[in-house]
C-alpha cells in the first residue's frame, strides 16, 4: 500500500513538469531576496539568485537556493482559487542569517504566460533590528 502511494505520488509530480494549469510541482526560477529596515534595503541581504520548490498534491513544500545556502520547508495549502496557493515556508541554513525564519506567502499560476508568481514575506517586530523579508519570483516549470 505504501509503495503505491510512494509511486502514485511520483507519477503526479513527472505529470505536473511541464503542466501550468496546476501549482503542484516543481518550479524553478531567479529569486529575489530582500531584507528592509526602515525603509531601506540592507544591500548584505540582497541577492538574485535561482531557487527550486516542489510542491506535492498533498501540499508538502521543499526546495533550496544554493548560492544563498537557503533551504526551505513548509506547507502549501488551496486558496480562493485552484490555480494559486497559500505557503507557509520555514528558511533555513541561509548565508544572510536574518532570513532564517517562517514567512506566509503564495504561488500563483499564470497558465496562458507559462509561469507563476512566487511571493513570501516576513515581518519582524520583536528584535533591536525590527524590519521586513521579501521573497519574489517568477517560476516556470
Amino acid at each position: 500500500m505504501k509503495q503505491s502511494f510512494i509511486l502514485a505520488s511520483l507519477i503526479s509530480c513527472f505529470a505536473h513538469a511541464s503542466d501550468y494549469s496546476t501549482p503542484y510541482g516543481t518550479w524553478r526560477g531567479q529569486t529575489q531576496y530582500q531584507a528592509m529596515f526602515k525603509s531601506i534595503s540592507d544591500p548584505a541581504a540582497h541577492i538574485v539568485t535561482n531557487l527550486t520548490i516542489d510542491i506535492s498534491p498533498q501540499g508538502k513544500a521543499i526546495g533550496t537556493s544554493t548560492e544563498n545556502g537557503c533551504k526551505l520547508l513548509g506547507i502549501a495549502s488551496p486558496s480562493v482559487a485552484p490555480y494559486i496557493l497559500s505557503l507557509n515556508i520555514t528558511l533555513t541554513n541561509c548565508n544572510y542569517a536574518g532570513y532564517n525564519r517562517t514567512y506566509n506567502g503564495q504561488l500563483g499560476v499564470i497558465a496562458k504566460d507559462k509561469h507563476a508568481k512566487f511571493t513570501l514575506q516576513a515581518i519582524d517586530m520583536t528584535s533591536g533590528k525590527a524590519g521586513s523579508y521579501t521573497i519574489n519570483a517568477t517560476m516556470r516549470r
